[in-house]
């Protein structure tokens, strides 16, 4: 790492901090725009489907209520256009009913059965509707039109014809008047005694026999058309029980699909609430995190263009008053601007060093020179002859340093000869004469080193 960091360019390195920095906060960005993403569609589901769901079941609670409403005031008052009415909101029901099995899975089978349901309510409205027509709507048609008609031409001739069974006939019309308030069967058993009992009275009447016969026959069709009316009205009872026990079936049903539309929405909701707070603090963190890394790796960054200026500048000032043996690390060729600072700052010092010992050594031998040329006795001859020898000793350390370091720059020489010789062909002449000085100088290096 250090290697590759010494490598690596001032510019270079400030950039991969930039460019580090800068996608690490790319990274945040990106993860916000996931999360942002992710959060969006969430309530998209929340409010396509789960409150999608909702408002259809309060659309198919509406249209159920709307259809028993328009059938109850049908069988109160017979309004010839309440039937359409009724079928109108079944289909309304039927279409809201698929719209909420389109929406989602989970509500198909509720759906399936809430539509057979209606369809059962929507078949036995028909069939009491049928039987309300056959029955007639009002007193004037159907069956309450005929039989009218009959009771009015019974109780006018049977008055004409034989006033003293005028009694009898309004006790009829009056069992009759009991039975259509009040619809209670025991008011049928007394219309039909009292039929049986005027047919009687009428067969004993001193009427000729063909009037005898026109009356009776006259009672007879009063009591078929009476049964008939009475077995239309039970037909209708059954009708409508059924229908309600349909109705009854329903409105469970749509109550329950409605309570677990809004259960699943609250539930959803709150889901989708702590999601978003988790994801959030996720953000948040995420977020902290990147500066941080940034922060740091700026630090880094930072540093390692710092530290080595700040080494090289401790190593300056200690260079204008003395002759420091430290050095600042640097790699041997670096591209770094500063590492290359380094090293020509080390190249001085150690020039600096190289002098200063020269300079040194050589004082000491010219200082041992004089005080053996100025010697009075033999000790202080041999003393100054022993200087002698340690400034030469010096001397020769510093030159067999010098040495090493031209062995070094030869080898460079040698090392970028191969390299342009590999790289650069068409130079091999210069390359080979480059070669040739630079084993000449090692080989001079050589002998002096034998030397």
């Amino acid at each position: 790492m250090n290697r590759l960091a010494s490598r690596l360019r001032v510019g270079e390195k400030i950039g991969i901090g930039f460019g580090v920095v800068a996608l690490v906060f790319l990274g945040v960005v990106w993860h916000d725009q996931l999360a942002l993403r992710a959060l969006i569609e969430d309530y998209r589901y929340l409010s396509g489907v789960v409150g999608a769901r909702q408002t259809q079941s309060f659309v198919i609670e509406s249209r159920l209520a709307a259809m028993r409403e328009a059938a109850e005031r049908f069988l109160v008052s017979r309004d010839s256009l309440l039937p359409d009415r009724v079928r109108a909101e079944g289909a309304e029901l039927g279409a809201a009913l698929a719209e909420l099995g389109g929406i989602d899975t989970v509500s198909v089978r509720t759906v399936d059965l809430l539509s057979g349901l209606t369809r059962d309510f929507l078949d036995r409205f028909s069939r009491i509707e049928a039987a309300w027509r056959l029955k007639g709507f009002d007193e004037n048609s159907g069956l309450q039109g005929a039989f009218r008609d009959t009771a009015h031409e019974l109780e006018q001739r049977a008055v004409r014809e034989l006033p003293q069974l005028q009694s009898q006939v309004l006790q009829l019309r009056r069992r009759e008047k009991d039975y259509l308030l009040r619809g209670d069967d025991e008011y049928v058993r007394m219309v039909e005694g009292i039929a049986a009992a005027l047919i009687i009275s009428i067969d004993a009447s001193p009427l000729a026999p063909e009037a005898r016969a026109r009356l009776a026959d006259l009672v007879r069709d009063y009591g078929r058309n009476f049964a008939a009316l009475v077995e239309q009205d039970r037909l209708i009872a059954g009708l409508t029980e059924e229908m309600d026990r349909a109705a009854d079936r329903i409105g469970p049903l749509v109550e329950r699909n409605l309570a677990e539309a809004e259960a699943f929405m609250d539930r959803s909701s709150a889901r989708f609430d702590a999601l978003s707070a988790e994801r959030a603090r996720l953000a948040l963190s995420v977020a902290v995190g990147a500066t941080l890394f940034g922060l740091v790796f700026a630090v880094l960054v930072t540093g390692r263009i710092v530290r080595p200026v700040r080494r090289m500048a401790e190593l300056l000032d200690r260079m204008t008053h003395e002759n420091p043996a430290e050095r600042v690390q640097a790699p041997a060729d670096p591209r770094d601007e500063i590492m290359a600072m380094a090293v020509s700052l080390n190249t001085l010092a150690d020039h600096k060093a190289t002098f200063h010992h020269w300079w040194r050594d050589s004082m000491r031998e010219a200082i041992a020179l004089r005080d053996a040329h100025l010697a009075g006795s033999r000790i202080e001859r041999e003393e100054a002859l022993t200087e002698l020898r340690a400034a030469l000793g010096g001397k020769i350390h510093t030159l067999e340093s010098l040495r090493s370091v031209l062995q070094r720059e030869c080898d460079r020489m040698l090392e970028a000869a191969e390299r342009l010789g590999r790289d650069r062909p068409q130079s091999s002449e210069d390359v080979l004469t480059l070669r040739r000085a630079a084993g000449t100088l090692r080989e001079l290096l050589e002998v002096l080193k034998s030397g």
